[in-house]
């Protein structure tokens, strides 16, 4: 059990450490604002707040998991060992850069909250994300930072236990129309014919006569 010290609780606090260590890594952890309560754990443990207590695992933070409301941050993108990364900490800090509030920005989706120039479907341009302008749109950032941290981590206290995931998939595709030309019924074809050729669409009465005569495969038949 990791023991997680800070100065204070949050919802954000609660919601980015239990996706990071839970869900992501799979160890499980507790928190506490108690310096007592910390002091007396005599497992794994770490800081995230301003200062560390002792000489023990910190990790300084930045005020985003600590706040209310939105504003619009000062994000730099800088490179931590080969990953794009963001909100760089400094000494004495066991990781260079505060992963945690990075990855609450990012798995919320915070920028989307701040004033932006909405596409014509009235939709946040993702071309326009942090992500895609600094090029790591591709990267599942947030589990690489989770998985660098717990490296280090392991490196003070090598008993900590990371359950390994388990995924499954299913793979759904939405029809709306199982075909274009074919199975639509006598009337509903003829209405498609009248209004084909009322709208001068030759290439689809070419195309729906072809069906009908099974010269061709309906455009939509792509089951195979």
């Amino acid at each position: 059990m990791l023991l997680i010290y800070t100065h204070k609780i949050t919802p954000r606090f609660s919601y980015t450490m239990k996706q990071v260590f839970t869900r992501i890594l799979g160890v499980d952890i507790i928190f506490t604002t108690k310096v007592e309560d910390f002091i007396k754990h005599t497992g794994p443990k770490i800081t995230y707040s301003k200062q560390p207590l002792q000489n023990e695992f910190f990790v300084r933070s930045n005020e985003l998991l600590f706040v209310h409301g939105i504003n619009d941050l000062k994000i730099t993108v800088e490179d931590w060992e080969g990953t794009p990364c963001f909100f760089r900490t400094n000494d004495p800090s066991a990781i260079p850069y505060d992963i945690f509030s990075a990855s609450f920005y990012l798995l919320t989706r915070y920028e989307e909250y701040l004033p932006y120039l909405k596409d014509t479907h009235g939709r946040f341009p993702p071309l326009e994300s942090i992500a895609s302008t600094n090029n790591f749109l591709h990267l599942p950032v947030v589990d690489i930072w989770a998985y660098r941290f717990l490296d280090k981590l392991k490196e003070r206290f090598p008993t900590v236990v990371s359950k390994k995931r388990k995924f499954q998939h299913t793979s759904i595709i939405d029809v709306t129309s199982s075909h274009c030309f074919a199975h639509r019924g006598p009337m509903r074809s003829l209405a498609g014919l009248l209004y084909d050729l009322g709208s001068f669409r030759f290439k689809r009465v070419v195309q729906r006569t072809s069906v009908w005569l099974k010269i061709k495969q309906d455009p939509y038949n792509n089951y195979a």
